[in-house]
Parts: structure tokens; C-alpha cells; sequence
């Protein structure tokens, strides 16, 4: 047994940042190849990435994406008639909010400072990103052409990056042209529109006839909330984006781009671009229309795009979802199969195969780690039940064992797996919503979302104890429970309407879905799974009962139906309501409202959205001390310090974080300076220490 060792193991699958693992080149010859297992038999995930199609890879946080595109990308490498390059959008995007971008307003255009700003700072991202993508270009095809200047083709490959870095020039700067102006007074109009309407309801409802037609209600607001939802209309939108569109010269730049690519033989160009969906939704949408798809419909085959998602917030735009390919990385739906016990099987092959190599490769042998008196099957499908095959949490919970069993030099049992899940959900999840609610400096309709999710959570869990509790003492399941001292309640099943509404809790691990299904009604459901860690916690057997002739049917207890509970607590919580004529309608309607494209019945003007009722809420949160209040990614920085218990270097920071050292470094020093952390010269780099002051501040109770 090598504690260290053991710890480096649990690094090396802990990290968020993408997974080229650089740090591990002088233990292993090529890391990325060595380290690299396919989450399909016959490596078909690769595959799929490296296929001719654009290619959509989905999956939450940690389970692999950013893995498999540099392995694509170390197999890329190797032929010489491809080139790849890899674009991080969400680090590219934190830089630019980071670095707070000038933009030149421009005078006597009728467009207010607030719109025309919020405009040009989208197309400065836009314009970064095109940017970047030539940046990297240039770099990769520099190394792969230098033989080919001395035949000759030299002065072409030149003269081509110097055509398309001259067309870059033009994008970078965030100029308005004369085609957006028109576009930019609608939107102007359309939230003056909305900002009067308000202004009037509020009059009415104070009792007074008069309307301020000056001042405050038309100030318009000069943020990006205003230009959003001037945008979240359709037809708007569109226009709007197409003028963007045709304010980059593309057409232009795409010829310059086939024709390096032919300068330096070059069939195809492959751009990875990871983190899309960290992106809000409309820059998502922008980023789609003005950038992805001209550049996946009017390459002529010669550029294909990978991108990595989240499920759920995918938006394909003008691209042909039938003509790309969409694999999904979660253990549902990759391993998706007639019954769930198949599925899981096939999961835990892959969690034995991922962690064996990864021992294997650092000199090391599992067995060594864990208690001789188990079988290596028993305790590989725990870590399956707990990490639900996601890499990254599997780094977490080694980790943790590492902290509570390794270092001590005791072999890792099948309770002390559970204690893990439990200490890493009290330490690191649970924690989310609480110190997120209380201390990020971010818009009150965020933290009403967070806040709703909470409840519904809490709601699910209080429906598991009630069932468990009604199943103990017979008035639920009749005879199909006989003989189960503890009956599992930790799965429950929903209609698959419900699956939007849990989105949220499943993005961040607290539910997860597990399998598709009929019930005893034969209607479709879907199962999900609460967080194993969340039932340890609160005392709920998780799984269900194995070796009984109907354990397949055990989800679909009517018991464990939780639709209504859901809709009863969306009732109390959400509505659905007018944005003109302020109308509201149930929840229950909501298909009906999908289908009519969010019309609102009772007016001709209107739009109607989802609405959470928080007014109770919105007190808590008026009466929270806005002074202690930081920006989401600061309070994540010191939560990385704490857990960590060291002084870090912005780079190990930022590995921890899924954003860049650039962006950490910068942060770090405000909060040096508020006295939150303390910044110190160590072996040569800087290294950031959380103060006793922000301890006392943000983490009374860790």
C-alpha cells in the first residue's frame, strides 16, 4: 500500500480541467493514451469522435467529455491529412468577463448606451471566439507545414494566415454596422414597451391613475436582464441574429480556411469546443447561429465540429440534428438496455476497467487497497452506486478514502465507501444551496431557482421517509413487501414531463436518472435515483432488494410513483403567467402553452413563461448582508481553499474549478485584498491561503 501514489490516482480523475494531464508525463510515457479507457467496448466512443460527422458528446459535469477529446485529438495528431484544434468556451468566456472588455458606443445611432453596450460586449465574445479558433489554427498548421517550405508551398501558407488573421482583425473589433441599428431600436422599443407596462401595473396597484412617462421606468435599465428578455422573443431573435450574422465578414473567412487547409494539404479541419453549455442561453443560441453552424454548413465537409454539452441544454440551431451525431456520456442512457440490471452490469465493466488501468498505469495494485475479505465485484459496484459512473466523483470519493482509510493504512471497506459518499455530500454538496443562497452576489431569480430546487428536493426526500415509513408499518404495498425488514426507498418513478423539472437537481448529482419504463399501468416513466451520499445522510437504503423473481418490477411500485407529490409542490411553487397582461394560468398546462409556442390566451400581445412564487423568499433574501456577498466564482475559490486545507498555486486552483488560472489569478487578488486570502511567495510561485477572517465568514459550520 503507497498512500502517495494512491493520492495521485485520486488526482488524476478529481480534476476539472481538461484532461491532457500534462502533470503525470514524467511517471507515464504518453498519459493521455495510457490513461485513456473507452466508456463502450471496442473503444466506440472514440470512434464516434473521430468520425467524419459533427459530433455532439452530452453528459453532466465529470463524466469524460473533455477525456475522450484529447484522446481524439492524440489520435488526430497522428495522420497527417487532419488537423484538430481545441477551443475552451467557457475559460474563453470567464476571461473576457474577467477582463471586462472596453467597447467604443457609437453616437447618434437612437440607441441607448445600455443596449448598444450589452450588444457589442456579445459580439466581442463572438468575435473572441473566431479569434481564438484562427489562433489555434495557425499554431497547429505552422507545426505540421514546416517541411513543406522547403518545397516550395512556404510563401502560399504565408500569404493564406495572413489573409485570414487580416479577416480576424475585422472581427475582433466589435463595431456596429448599419444592418444592426435597425434591429438594436426594435429591441430598445420592445423593453421600453415592457418597462412601461410594468411601470403601469405597479401604479394600479398602488391605486394611482397617473403615469410616469420619465425617470427610472424608462431608464431602460443598462444591463444584459433587459437585453435578454427583449430577445427571448422569437421573431426578434432571429432578426436579430441574422443582422449579427451578416455583420461577420464568414463568407470571407471560410474561403481563406479551405485554402490554407489546401496550401498545406489538409482535408479536414476538426474543432473541439468544450464547455458550450456553461454558456446562458441566449449566447448559447448566438453562438450557435453566428458561429457553429456557418461554420458546419458552408465548409463543404472540410470542417467538422465537436462539441461537448450538458443534457438538456443543447441548442442545434440551423444545424441538422438528423446529420450530426449526439452520444451521451451518462450511465442511463449509454448503457441503456431492456433491463436495468443489463445496464448495470455493462456500467460497472466500465468503472472495473477505468479503475484497474488507472492503478495499473501508476505501478499499483487495487487489491492491495481494499479488504481481502471482498470480492473485487462487490466493491467495483459500490463505487458504481455511488459515483453512478462518472470519473470525476469516483477522483472524489478515492480522495476522500484516501483522507479517512489510505493514509492511516487501512484497507478500504464497503462501509467506509459509504461513509465517503456521505462525508462528500454533507462537505460539498449540501453545502451548495445554502452558502450559494447566502453569500453569491448574483440575481434574485437565480437564487429563487436554487431556492425552489432545495424545497423540491426536500420535498422528494420527505416523500421517500413517508413511503418507507407507511411500507414498515403495512399500510403501503400489501404482500410485495413481506420479508423486507428495510425496504430500499432510495429510487422513485415520474411521468417524463416531470423530467424538465428535475433537471437541475440532476445537473448537480442530487437526483440522477436511472433507467426508462413501463408501470403497472403500462404508461411510460422514468426512474431516478437519489444521491447515494443523500441517502446515507438520511438514513434511506439505497438500490432495491436483489434475488427475488420481480426485483425488476420494484421501481414501478405504485408507492414510489412520485408525479403527484411533484405537481402538488409545483403548484404551491411555480405558474405559468402573462408577461403583458400579467394573466396566470396551472401548471398542469404547460404542454398545452410548448405547443402554442408560449402564446398567451387571453391577450394578443403577450408572452407567457414559467414564474417562481417566491415572495416569502424574496424577504429572506432582501435581508441577507449584501457586504459579505461575492461573485459565484470567488466564493468557489474559497471554498477550493478550504476543502484543500493549503497554500495553492492559481493553476492548481483553477484545475479544481473548470475555469482558468488567468481568471483565478485575478480573483484571488480582490479577495486579497477584501482579506479573504492571503497571497505568498512559495518555492517560487505564488500561492493563495484562505484567511481565519473568511473562514469565520462563509464556513461557521464546515
Amino acid at each position: 500500500m503507497n498512500p502517495d501514489k494512491f493520492l495521485t490516482i485520486a488526482e488524476s480523475l478529481r480534476r476539472h480541467q481538461r484532461a491532457d494531464l500534462r502533470d503525470y508525463e514524467v511517471q507515464l510515457e504518453n498519459p493521455v493514451e495510457t490513461l485513456y479507457v473507452d466508456p463502450l467496448p471496442n473503444e466506440a466512443v472514440l470512434k464516434t469522435a473521430l468520425s467524419r460527422n459533427t459530433t455532439f458528446l452530452v453528459g453532466r459535469k465529470g463524466t469524460g467529455k473533455s477525456t475522450v477529446f484529447a484522446r481524439a485529438q492524440s489520435e488526430i495528431r497522428k495522420q497527417s491529412d487532419l488537423l484538430s484544434i481545441y477551443i475552451d468556451v467557457k475559460a474563453l468566456y470567464d476571461l473576457i468577463a474577467a477582463n471586462e472588455a472596453s467597447v467604443q458606443l457609437v453616437q447618434n445611432s437612437d440607441v441607448s448606451d445600455g443596449i448598444l453596450r450589452a450588444h457589442l460586449l456579445r459580439k466581442h465574445f463572438l468575435g473572441t471566439i473566431v479569434n481564438d479558433i484562427i489562433d489555434e489554427l495557425e499554431q497547429a498548421a505552422s507545426h505540421i507545414s514546416l517541411w513543406k517550405r522547403w518545397t516550395g508551398k512556404g510563401q502560399k501558407y504565408e500569404e493564406a494566415i495572413k489573409k485570414i488573421k487580416s479577416v480576424g482583425a475585422k472581427v475582433a473589433d466589435p463595431k456596429l454596422t448599419e444592418e444592426e441599428v435597425p434591429i438594436l431600436r426594435l429591441v430598445e422599443a420592445k423593453t421600453r414597451a415592457k418597462e412601461l407596462a410594468r411601470e403601469e401595473r405597479r401604479n394600479k396597484a398602488q391605486g394611482s391613475a397617473s403615469l410616469a412617462t420619465t425617470g427610472p421606468a424608462l431608464s431602460l435599465g443598462n444591463s444584459l436582464d433587459d437585453f435578454d428578455e427583449a430577445l427571448s422573443e422569437q421573431e426578434v431573435y432571429t432578426k436579430y441574429s441574422d443582422a449579427v450574422l451578416r455583420s461577420f465578414p464568414f463568407a470571407s473567412l471560410l474561403s481563406e480556411i479551405r485554402e490554407l487547409l489546401k496550401n498545406v494539404s489538409i482535408n479536414r479541419l476538426i474543432v473541439f469546443l468544450d464547455d458550450f453549455s456553461e454558456l446562458n442561453w441566449l449566447d448559447q443560441r448566438l453562438f450557435v447561429d453566428v458561429i457553429l453552424a456557418p461554420l458546419n454548413n458552408s465548409s463543404s465537409e472540410s470542417i467538422k465540429l465537436k462539441v461537448a454539452a450538458y443534457p438538456g441544454r443543447i441548442y442545434y440551431g440551423r444545424i441538422d440534428p438528423s446529420k450530426v451525431d449526439t452520444l451521451y456520456l451518462d450511465f442511463s442512457l449509454l448503457y441503456k438496455a431492456a433491463d436495468i440490471q443489463t445496464a448495470e452490469q455493462n456500467a460497472i465493466d466500465y468503472t472495473s476497467r477505468l479503475l484497474l488501468r488507472r492503478f495499473e498505469a501508476f505501478g499499483e495494485n487495487i487489491r492491495d487497497y481494499f479488504d481481502s475479505s471482498m470480492e473485487q465485484g462487490d466493491y467495483m459496484r459500490t463505487i458504481f452506486e455511488v459515483t453512478l459512473n462518472v470519473p470525476r466523483l469516483m477522483g472524489y470519493l478515492l480522495h476522500q478514502l484516501y483522507l479517512d482509510r489510505v493514509a492511516k493504512l487501512q484497507p478500504i471497506t464497503n462501509a467506509a465507501i459509504r461513509l465517503a459518499a456521505q462525508k462528500y455530500y454533507d462537505t460539498v454538496i449540501a453545502k451548495y444551496f445554502d452558502r450559494m443562497n447566502r453569500y453569491a452576489l448574483e440575481p434574485f431569480d437565480k437564487k429563487l431557482d436554487r431556492h425552489n430546487q432545495a424545497s423540491l428536493l426536500r420535498t422528494i426526500v420527505e416523500e421517500a421517509k413517508n413511503v418507507r415509513r407507511e411500507i414498515a408499518s403495512g399500510d403501503l404495498g400489501g404482500a410485495y413487501f413481506h420479508g423486507l425488514a428495510n425496504p430500499p426507498v432510495s429510487h422513485f418513478s415520474v411521468t417524463p414531463t416531470l423530467e424538465k423539472v428535475l433537471s437541475s437537481l440532476e445537473l448537480n448529482f442530487l437526483v440522477s436518472k436511472y433507467h426508462e419504463m413501463r408501470n403497472k399501468d403500462g404508461q411510460d416513466v422514468t426512474i431516478y435515483a437519489l444521491s447515494y451520499g443523500l441517502c446515507e445522510a438520511e438514513r434511506l437504503p439505497w438500490g432495491y432488494p436483489s434475488g427475488r423473481r420481480d426485483d425488476r418490477s420494484y421501481f414501478v411500485q405504485r408507492c414510489f410513483d412520485y408525479t403527484r407529490a411533484i405537481h402538488q409542490f409545483l403548484s404551491k411553487n411555480q405558474t405559468i403567467r402573462c408577461d403583458n397582461c400579467s394573466a396566470c394560468f396551472n401548471m398542469d398546462q404547460r404542454d398545452k402553452f410548448e405547443f402554442f409556442k408560449w402564446r398567451c390566451p387571453d391577450c394578443p400581445m403577450g408572452r407567457c413563461a414559467v414564474i417562481n412564487l417566491g415572495e416569502e423568499f424574496r424577504k429572506e433574501v432582501e435581508d441577507l448582508d449584501e457586504k459579505v456577498m461575492l461573485d459565484p466564482v470567488e466564493l468557489q475559490i474559497l471554498e477550493a481553499l478550504q476543502e484543500e486545507k493549503m497554500a495553492m498555486r492559481a493553476g492548481e486552483i483553477s484545475t479544481l474549478l473548470d475555469t482558468t488560472y488567468q481568471l483565478v489569478g485575478k480573483r484571488t487578488e480582490k479577495l486579497r485584498d477584501m482579506g479573504l486570502v492571503d497571497k505568498e511567495l512559495i518555492d517560487g510561485f505564488n500561492r493563495s491561503q484562505i484567511t481565519d477572517r473568511a473562514q469565520s465568514i462563509y464556513f461557521r459550520s464546515a
